[in-house]
């Protein structure tokens, strides 16, 4: 998707045109390289961190294995940073055919996963709290889920087949040749890149986005007239309309955040599909500008959750490391731990039995809560 890999008119400005070839503006290599580093390192990172955390505190639910497909979805798409931050400083190819088609593959193939995955919570969210009774147990939802994700990764896996194979390295002249400067083009028409263009934005964001929108618009709805609703029952019936709202601001949060960081991106490519003047003056700007943009998405997306959500405090209350440091603090107090040793034993017992009811609550409560509270026990 990131046009400034081909070697296009995002990235390559003028260095093909003619005399009437506007002059390309650009921003300095090592700025652009400082930001792209800080992205990807936090959002690798961020991403590991909420995986590591639903997984250490046992919070696999359907919709925390979307939250998990989110975040390696993230992880992929922000191997492509380090190859764009290659291209910053190198104006030509230099990782082969293979590498080039690699690079667009995966870069189509997170963003595909992303998306759809986006998709999918707005939906899960809105069937979970319109779900009056448990027809369904959070076991076979997850295999549900599961076999959605399984088919969404094959998808995304065949959409980039035919854009990926057209692709090949480029040598733009015979002295290019010789030293080695190359870039990565594809075989296809410019009337053939552009329809796939199109098609792109068809299947990776208007219908998903068309989707998202409904589901997340009905979801909003139908949480205002059950609060209202809400306003007229007992004090549980009201913390329990908290919980579906809190359950719900994650979500919401994602898809608003998806829209507001991806759609420059969008508006870009198109622009520069149906443009037939040339690259303009600040296209390369621009382009730069959107794709932090889109790489930032996959630093918040887990930041968000992390916030939003207790799974990763109550791992790190209960992880090895920490029972580690209390164990610590007892050998250097030997008062401390003689004295209070029976209390500790009573206190580890009970957090261990409070703690599965809290991580199926608060996953429950955040995103992840259940319509029968009294379920979340079992």
């Amino acid at each position: 998707m990131n046009s400034s890999l081909l070697g296009n008119g995002n990235s390559g400005g003028g260095s093909g045109g003619g005399s009437n070839t506007p002059l390309v503006l650009s921003l300095p290599p090592v700025p652009q390289l400082v930001i792209l580093g800080i992205i990807f390192v936090a959002s690798v990172a961020l991403n590991c961190i909420s995986i590591i955390s639903i997984v250490g505190a046992r919070a696999i639910t359907p919709i925390n294995l979307l939250i998990i497909n989110l975040a390696v979805s993230d992880i992929v798409y922000s191997l492509t940073i380090p190859i764009f931050a290659v291209h910053i400083v190198i104006p030509w190819w230099p990782f082969g055919r293979v590498g080039c088609q690699l690079a667009i593959a995966i870069d189509i193939i997170a963003m595909i996963v992303g998306v759809y995955t986006i998709t999918a919570l707005s939906v899960e969210r809105y069937m979970d709290v319109r779900e009056t009774s448990r027809r369904y147990n959070d076991q076979v939802k997850s295999a549900l889920v599961l076999g959605y994700i399984v088919v969404l990764w094959i998808f995304a896996i065949l959409f980039p087949l035919p854009m990926s194979s057209s692709l090949f390295v480029h040598n733009r002249s015979r002295a290019a040749l010789v030293s080695g400067v190359s870039e990565c083009k594809s075989r296809w028409t410019a009337n053939e890149l552009s329809r796939y263009v199109q098609l792109k934005f068809a299947c990776a964001f208007l219908l998903p986005s068309l989707i998202t929108c409904t589901f997340s618009f009905r979801l909003i709805l139908f949480l205002h007239r059950w609060s209202m609703r809400s306003r007229r029952l007992s004090l549980s019936h009201r913390s329990l309309n908290t919980y579906k709202r809190r359950a719900t601001t994650l979500v919401l949060l994602i898809i608003i955040l998806f829209f507001v960081l991806w759609s420059p991106l969008w508006i870009l490519q198109l622009y520069d599909t149906f443009n037939e003047r040339g690259p303009t003056q600040y296209i390369q700007i621009l382009n730069f500008v959107t794709l932090v943009f889109v790489y930032a998405n996959g630093l918040l997306n887990p930041l968000l959750y992390l916030i939003l959500t207790q799974n990763f405090r109550d791992y790190i209350r209960t992880n090895k490391w920490s029972t580690w440091k209390s164990r610590q603090r007892s050998k250097n107090n030997q008062t401390f731990f003689y004295t209070t040793k029976p209390i500790i034993i009573n206190e580890n017992q009970i957090p261990e039995q409070q703690t599965s009811g809290i991580l199926h609550n608060d996953d429950d409560q955040h995103a992840f809560v259940r319509n029968e509270p009294s379920s979340a026990a079992n």
